[in-house]
Formats: C-alpha cells, structure tokens, sequence
C-alpha cells in the first residue's frame, strides 16, 4: 500500500475514524486502525466489536492500492503533531513496516496483522437497507445531539443492568423518544424526525455519546439512521456508524411518572440553580420547605461542617410541603436546560417529583426524594 494525503485532511479524518479503537482490551487487534483502499478509495476503520467507525478518505491519491493494520493511537498522535502539507504513507515490504514520510520528518511503524482485524458491517444503502426490511429515519443533527444530552447524564453507562447502562429509544410516525434512567431518577425527550414507522428498541448509552461526538464535526442538519439485524448504523456522506443494539426489555417507564402532586413551583432558573449550589456547599442533601405564599426555602444540614438556608422567590400552589432531594440531580437538570422558567411538581413523603422546563412538554424530569433526618 502506497498513497498521498494533506496532513490536515487525513488528521481530520482521523479524529472521527479513530473514535472506536478499544482502550482496554485483551485483543491487541482492537487497537490498531485499518486503511484500506476499495475501487481507487482510501478508507480508514475502527472497531471495539460493540461500535464501529468508517470514514473515507477523501483527496487521497493512491499509489499502490493495499489493506494493513497501524497502531491506531500511536498513528494519530503522529499526525496530529505534524505540521501542515503533503505526506507520503505506505508499507515497507521489506521492513514489514508502515512508513509516514513529511517534509522533515520520517516515522516508521510496526504493523499488526490484518488477517485478525474483525469483519466489519458491510456498507449498506438506504434503497437496499429498505429492500431487507430495515427501519430508516431521517433525524436532525441539533436536536439528537441535543436529545442525547438531555437524557445520557440520568443513566449508569457502567451497571451491567441493560435498562442502566442504555437508552430506550421509541419511534413513531413524526417522533422520536428517548427515555433513561438510573434507578434514582427518569428523563423522557421527544423530538421530531422524519419517518411514519414505529420501532422501539435500545442503544447503549456509549453508543450513543459517541454518536453525538459524531454529529459534531458535520456539516449537515440531518442524517439518516438504519435499523437492521439488531444493529443500528448511521450514515452521512463518507462516514458509517454502527453499533449492537440491546437484546433486552425496557422497564414499563409511563408508570413511574406521576399525575397526581401536592403542590406546584413555577420558579426563574437561573435562581433555583444558584441557590441549590450555594446551599450545596454544606451538604449534598438539600431540603425544600414550600408554604403558600411563602416562596422556598433551600436548606441544608452538614454533620460536620454546619448549617444554612435560604428563601428563593417563586410562585408556589398547594399543599405545606417539607421534601430533601439529591442536590446533584437537581443541578443536572438545572444546568442542562437554558430555558428562563422551570416548573417543579412537588410530592411530599418519598414519593417522586416532576420538573420539566416551563412551556415545553417535550422534556420531563422524573426525581426521587430523600429520606432527610428529622
């Protein structure tokens, strides 16, 4: 293999081909980064057997065309320190090597044996994908990105419990549903998408993070996704995403959110968000005491390093109401919306409480008390 690239062509393709390379694994394979030329096209491809990454090459001229495996970090590291211009990149039969060539610089890499590299999902078109029955949707970039950020914070990626450590994801005709959940509290983000199918299944929640890190660095308001042989693949223009999907059944989530409270907040943001963190400060444990017309009172009793309180403004309807909260999860949410207003439906006792941003019901909330000490 022989070929011709601008270092900040390959570099930039690099930053999203690489995304995939197993960081701790006992398969040394899974470290290294295939290139390899198809029909004159240079490809670039990693995998950890759970994601895959492809991306084309573009502006690459290819000398000699070839397939090896390059130590994936270490490669790019190497183009990410060089400087701008014209690089030369092939094998060296000889030194069964891998050579990068720049205007001052010279490095030659080890290979790994590309008759181990894992097959990888094959290419597949919208038109075929539709022929073998997949699901197919068009999503816009923003609003996923978006979505998977309002609802990844909420789960455990790491708990070998399915239903923790992903995403359900709901399709219906117009509308897309994410749902997560950590035990201790649910978050519920619609957006809309094209596509009159319905399709529910789920997405690691790594999967998803690094789909998101994708989307990115493109250019494009959509992108399409399939659904084929419990196996997600995203596509836009050069590049293919594909991931296993969870052969699991998600928790009935609809009966976890409550209809019925004691009271209601309509609260500015930006001051419910300043005060749980200057209150938090003493303690993670954080109570609200609500009073018609009395506003809020934030407190907090620390064991060891003390007291404190205090009285935010807010609109309050209801019951007298005394609830502790987890300040992390109140300042989750708090911090992920950018909306003015917030509205926080209040239950007393240890029964779940709602907030949602005010004015949109596309994004709700579900968060479980604490039990506080008398």
């Amino acid at each position: 293999m022989k070929f011709l690239c601008r270092q900040e062509v390959l570099l930039r393709i690099l930053h999203m081909g690489t995304r995939a390379l197993a960081v701790k694994t006992t398969l040394p394979i899974l470290s290294g980064l295939l290139l390899e030329t198809r029909e004159n096209e240079l490809y670039c491809a990693s995998t950890d057997l759970e994601i895959g990454i492809e991306v084309k090459i573009p502006e690459a001229s290819i000398i000699e065309p070839g397939r090896v495996v390059v130590p994936g970090k270490v490669f790019y590291e190497i183009i990410r320190h060089l400087p701008p211009g014209d690089l030369e990149l092939g094998t060296d039969e000889e030194q069964k090597s891998f050579t990068i060539k720049g205007k001052n610089s010279f490095f030659q890499l080890h290979l790994l044996p590309a008759e181990e590299y894992p097959l990888l999902p094959e290419r597949i078109d919208e038109k075929r994908a539709k022929d073998q029955g997949a699901m197919v949707f068009l999503l816009p970039v923003a609003a996923f990105r978006d979505a998977v950020r309002c609802t990844i914070y909420a789960t455990a990626p790491e708990d070998p419990r399915p239903f923790l450590s992903s995403v359900l994801a709901e399709f219906h005709p117009g509308r897309l549903r994410l749902v997560g959940t950590d035990i201790n509290r649910l978050v519920v983000k619609d957006i809309g998408i094209e596509g009159d199918q319905e399709f529910s299944t789920m997405i690691p929640v790594i999967s998803l993070r690094e789909m998101a890190n994708i989307l990115a660095n493109i250019e494009e308001e959509q992108f399409k996704v399939f659904f084929h042989q419990k196996m997600l693949y995203m596509t836009n223009g050069d590049l293919v995403f594909s991931t296993r999907l969870v052969d699991a059944q998600y928790p009935k989530y609809q009966q976890v959110i409550p209809e019925e409270f004691d009271g209601e907040i309509r609260i500015k943001r930006e001051l419910f968000l300043q005060a749980i963190e200057r209150i938090a400060l003493l303690d993670l444990a954080v109570k609200l005491t609500l009073a018609p017309g009395k506003g809020m009172e934030v407190a907090a009793q620390g064991p060891e390093l003390g007291s404190a309180y205090e009285t935010v403004d807010c609109v309050y309807e209801g019951k007298e109401v005394e609830v502790g909260f987890n300040s992390h999860f109140l300042l989750n949410f708090l911090k992920t919306i950018d909306h003015d207003e917030v509205i926080f439906k209040i239950s007393a006792g240890m029964k779940a409480s709602v907030l949602t941003p005010a004015g949109d019901e596309s994004y709700t909330y579900v968060v479980m008390p604490l039990r506080m000490n008398a």
